[in-house]
This record gives structure tokens, sequence and C-alpha cells, in this order.
């Protein structure tokens, strides 16, 4: 009798779980996980205006006739895989103004500034029909200044070290923007061994101070901190069915990539395709 009972109830549970799984598939609800694509790129701006990154270069003229045309083809062909979003390293809070901008633009009413939001971002979102952009950035103070002033008094010997670090880092990829074509610099900035070194120089930083006031792993932790929010940002967009265009800087893209791998609702819509 007791085998009876199990084997109705099993029945009645088999049931409902195919009822169940029947109605969800009539919902239409897309379970696909999302495809999100992580471009790292070098900050356009930095040809015309100084650096706010703790390397300093002088990048790439966009704006001369060969790199718009480059822009052109790269960002038809990203737009002609039929993105449904497109995130762009902006604050949350400034999405609305670059959402006007961004319509200004559709409409024939805004010349693009000097960034790869715009140059890049908003040539993508418009060539993929799109009506509006998103921002994922979150900002997170860091406290870089504060580690070096700390090694001046501390380690001198260290400090001097950083600096010639930093120093040929910047040399390394002036350098290059001045003997690269657009497409090459941006290919460098989606390489996986660049990803490696770019997260590295953040653990090469995490010991100092290590025994006193821990300000290396300090600013190690708020960098990461800072771009796991910025995942999150990502996550909360990247839904079941989507494909995403998420535009940034290196320093982020190569912090999430590792992050979106060990994602088991998205999946990565491989950048390395259009290089």
């Amino acid at each position: 009798m007791k085998k009876i009972a199990r084997q109705v109830a099993s029945s009645i549970i088999l049931s409902l779980g195919l009822i169940g799984l029947s109605a969800y598939a009539e919902s239409g609800e897309n379970t696909e996980p999302a495809q999100v694509m992580l471009f790292g790129s070098f900050h356009f701006s930095h040809f015309s205006s100084p650096s706010k990154d703790m390397v300093k270069t002088k990048g790439i003229d966009i704006y001369t006739e060969e790199n718009q045309r480059y822009l052109e083809y790269l960002s038809a062909r990203i737009a002609a895989d039929s993105p449904t979003h497109v995130l762009l390293e902006c604050h949350t809070n400034d999405e609305r103004k670059m959402n006007q901008r961004f319509a200004q633009y559709i409409k024939g009413e805004h010349e693009l500034n000097r960034g790869e939001s715009e140059q890049l971002g908003f040539r993508v979102a418009k060539k993929a029909g799109l009506s509006k952009v998103n921002c994922y950035d979150s900002d997170q103070d860091l406290p870089f200044g504060e580690l070096l002033s700390y090694l001046e008094k501390s380690s001198p010997e260290r400090k001097k070290s950083i600096d010639d670090y930093l120093a040929a880092w910047e040399k390394r990829f002036s350098d290059m923007y001045a003997s690269s074509t657009l497409e090459q610099a941006l290919d460098k900035h989606n390489d996986p061994a660049e990803d490696k070194i770019n997260v590295g120089s953040y653990i090469m930083l995490n010991d100092v101070g290590q025994g006193d006031n821990f300000i290396g792993a300090e600013l190690s932790t708020k960098w990461w901190a800072r771009n796991f929010r910025m995942y999150a940002n990502i996550q909360d967009i990247a839904e079941p069915g989507t494909k995403v265009f998420v535009l940034g800087g290196q320093g982020h893209s190569s912090i999430m990539r590792p992050m979106l791998e060990l994602d088991d609702k998205r999946k990565t819509w491989d950048v390395r395709d259009y290089f």
C-alpha cells in the first residue's frame, strides 16, 4: 500500500512539474543565457585632454579620415550582429543626459565628441536601431596618491620602482599608439595577455603597507569593488535572451572578463571575432 502511495505521489509531482514547464514554455519567456561582449578600449579623449588614470598616455587621433572610416566599419560589423543593448562607461546618474545627446545624434543634431562612448558606442547603438543607451559605471575613489605618499616616507626605493614601472608602461603604450593603426590598438586592448598585465599591476601594489595600514590592499579592494558594482549594473540589463555590447576602458574589461566566465546566466559574446 505504501509503495502504491509513493508511486501515486511521484506521478503527481512529475505531472505538476511537466505542467509547470509547459506553462513556462507557453509564456514565451526566453531562457537563453544573455550574450555579453566586454569591449576594452583606451580612452579616445586622452589625445586632447589629460588622463585621470594611473598610467597617462597620449592616445590616437580618432578624427583622422582613416580612423573615422574604421569606426564606421567596426560599428557596422558589431551592429550587424544585433545587440539589444549598448552599455557605456558613464555613471548611471548621467544616463539621462547621455541619452539626450544620443537622441540628438540620431536626428543628426549632435556631432560626436572625441570619447569612445560616442565615437563607437553611439554609432553601434544607432546602426543597431536602438532608441537608447545605458550607463554602467560606478565611481570609487582610489587612494593612489596616499599610497605614493606613504611609500615616499616608508620606502623610497619601492616608490622609485613603481615610478619606473609606470613610466615604462606609459612609454610602451605611447610608442604603440604612435606606431599602430586604431584597429591594432583596439586589438591590443582586448588581448588576453594584456589583460593579465593590466590586472597584475594591482596585485603588484597589494602588499604596500602590509602589517601597517594595508594601503595597497585597500587600493586593490576598492578597485575590485568598483568593478563588481559595474558588473552588477551589467547583470541588471543582461537578462536571458539579450545581447549586450559593453564598452569601457581595458582596466575594467580585464577585471570583469573572469566574472563573466563564472556567470552561469550569461555567456561571452567574443570581442576577438571583430579584429
